[in-house]
């Protein structure tokens, strides 16, 4: 349906008068009824627009009765179930009263002070998610915020899929992870899990609040995301008002949780986890895919103080704490992903940096190399930017790598009978030889990173490396040949063989003293949350100050403060046509 009013705001809510509700105008710009029952009616002034929202069961007989009520004033529409305004004229002037909005409590709703906020966390099976789940309660509190747990396996899985209750551990856990991806798969929906959480979300505001309204400083905690497309749907849903936490936990340690405190057998629990970081089902359990996505990066190794200190630190950035900076690995990281940003591969951005006495000396990235040392950059020809023919992978149209491991396999299938080409084809497509790196001619980026060193004549002896992936064997073998003490990665690197190849010369353990290359994750906050949190005035967020007029320190105080980057209850339509009435308003008054 199609609506529209051309009169004065004080005519509309005469015609609303038979209609049960309240009227507002929070937003400036915007008049609002919320109707007794459900639903909401927007009129937009400058256009004369009016919009129905409302739950699918209820939004037709609204646009009926809203249409009744206008019917005398404009003709309605059909616009393929959507409320679309059709503006006859401009209108005579806004509403001037500001409504406000009330909750349960009196108290009124303030977008730039109470934003929602909903946070996700991802961990491997094993990881103690519901000591973080507390931690991140607790906190949330000192920012005066209530904060709603929702486990996917619990609040979503369980009441939906049908699982033969058992009290093994094992069989439990493996049977919820079962019944999530056939929930994801008969749905043909990677992310279904999480828009379920999304509905519960929704649900508990109708609940709490009887009307479909954002709740006054409340954070939703979901637990635990499985699947990369899940990130993607909440970041979609929430945009800045969704940060994703990953919880790092070794494997050894959620091996001993698993059989301590679950008692499961060792041989289960080594199934559990195979099974959950990467299941070759699309629609199964992708958790390392889905952990190296997070906006934080967090390690449960069993040091409680450090791991309750970690997690206050990410709330206080985000609720905008304006002396916390990064540590030199978060910004070393940062680099690390501002170098992968260069590099134009064909199966991903790779980049690494080589630093020593906390200073950076040399970067990398995974791209093609060219003659004179480095690789190739896009170069100005006097009229435009364009990269050299020949130089880059893209510009040949093939990966090589690729071409010549199908080679390889064609040449196999010459020795074997023509009947038998689809079988073998597809089952050395599934072998190790999917793995073969050795035929790509880019130089991977901690490589480059190494011989931007070199280049330079720059010792690489006792220097730290920084990668977004966890090296390959090839790369390992280098790092361990120039001398580097400590390797820190994001994203693991499931075709490495560096540990089976290197574990006399390379070590997972930051513990006690090392003869070895120790490799480890990285924590703190990761570089895609880095630039909005870190930054006083250039992120998505507001401003920071740190300093008063007269120029003494800035206070910070948790109990007012807001979150750094807020949740908008509102479309950039609306808010455009906000900003389009504010600007005629003011205009009005200069003439």
């Amino acid at each position: 349906m199609g609506l529209s009013f051309s009169g004065s705001a004080e005519e509309l809510e005469r015609r609303f008068s038979t209609l049960e509700g309240k009227w507002d105008n929070e937003d400036k710009g915007i008049l609002r009824f919320r109707k007794i029952g459900g639903g909401v009616v927007s009129w937009y002034p400058p256009t004369g627009k009016i919009v129905c929202q409302g739950k699918v069961k209820i939004l037709d007989e609204l646009i009926k009765q809203v249409a009744a009520a206008l019917s005398d004033e404009q003709r309605v529409q059909k616009a393929e179930g959507e409320a679309i305004a059709t503006a006859k004229s401009k209108p005579q002037r806004a509403a001037t009263s500001k409504v406000p909005n009330p909750e349960p409590n009196g108290q009124t709703y303030k977008l730039d002070h109470d934003s929602e906020l909903v946070i996700g966390l991802v961990g491997a099976v094993g990881t103690d998610l519901e000591h973080v789940t507390k931690i991140l309660s607790d906190r949330l509190g000192k920012f005066e915020y209530t904060t709603k747990s929702i486990r996917i396996s619990n609040d979503i899985i369980t009441p939906v899929a049908e699982i033969e209750q058992t009290k093994d551990n094992y069989q439990r856990i493996d049977r919820l992870m079962t019944a999530g991806n056939k929930l994801r798969k008969d749905a043909s929906d990677k992310a279904l899990l999480v828009k379920a959480a999304a509905a519960k979300i929704s649900q508990i505001r109708v609940d709490i609040n009887k009307k479909e309204e954002p709740l006054k400083k409340h954070a939703f905690i979901i637990s635990s995301l499985k699947h990369p497309d899940e990130v993607q749907a909440l970041r979609k849903i929430y945009s800045n008002g969704f940060f994703l936490i990953g919880v790092f936990a070794a494997e050894s340690r959620r091996v001993e949780y698993l059989i301590k405190n679950k008692d499961i057998s060792p041989e289960n629990a080594e199934l559990l986890i195979n099974r959950d970081v990467d299941e070759s089902n699309p629609f199964g359990q992708h958790t390392r895919n889905t952990y190296h996505l997070s906006d934080f990066f967090i390690n449960y190794d069993g040091n409680i103080d450090r791991l309750q200190h970690d997690l206050w630190r990410t709330l206080d950035l985000m609720f905008g704490s304006p002396f916390v900076t990064p540590t030199f690995d978060e910004f070393s990281m940062f680099m690390a992903f501002s170098a992968s940003l260069r590099s134009a591969d064909l199966s991903r951005q790779v980049g690494a940096v080589v630093t020593k006495n906390k200073s950076i000396v040399g970067t990398g990235a995974n791209d093609v190399p060219k003659y004179g040392g480095g690789q190739y950059w896009p170069e100005s020809n006097g009229k435009e930017i364009l990269d050299q023919k020949g130089g880059r992978d893209y510009t040949l149209g093939k990966d090589p790598n690729v071409a010549e491991r199908q080679a390889i396999i064609d040449d196999i299938l010459r020795g074997i009978p023509a009947d038998q080409h689809g079988i073998v084809r597809d089952a050395l497509n599934q072998s190790k030889l999917r793995n073969l790196t050795e035929y790509g001619r880019v130089v991977h980026a901690e490589m480059d990173a190494l011989l931007s060193c070199a280049r330079e004549s720059i010792g690489t002896q006792n220097a730290e490396l920084y990668c977004t992936t966890f090296p390959c064997h090839n790369c390992a073998k280098h790092i361990i040949s120039a001398g580097i003490k400590r390797v820190v990665y994001v994203e693991p690197y499931p075709k490495s063989k560096a540990l089976d190849f290197h574990g006399d010369a390379i070590t997972l353990s930051t513990e006690g003293p090392q003869n070895k290359v120790v490799f480890e994750p990285f924590v703190g906050v990761g570089p895609r949350s880095f630039f909005n949190l870190f930054s006083t005035n250039l992120g998505s967020g507001y401003p920071i100050r740190r300093k008063e007029d007269d120029g003494s320190t800035a206070e910070w105080d948790p109990h007012n403060s807001r979150l750094r980057m807020q949740m908008l209850p509102t479309s950039y339509i609306e808010r455009e046509t906000a900003a389009a009435a504010e600007l005629k308003e003011i205009l009005e008054k200069i003439k």
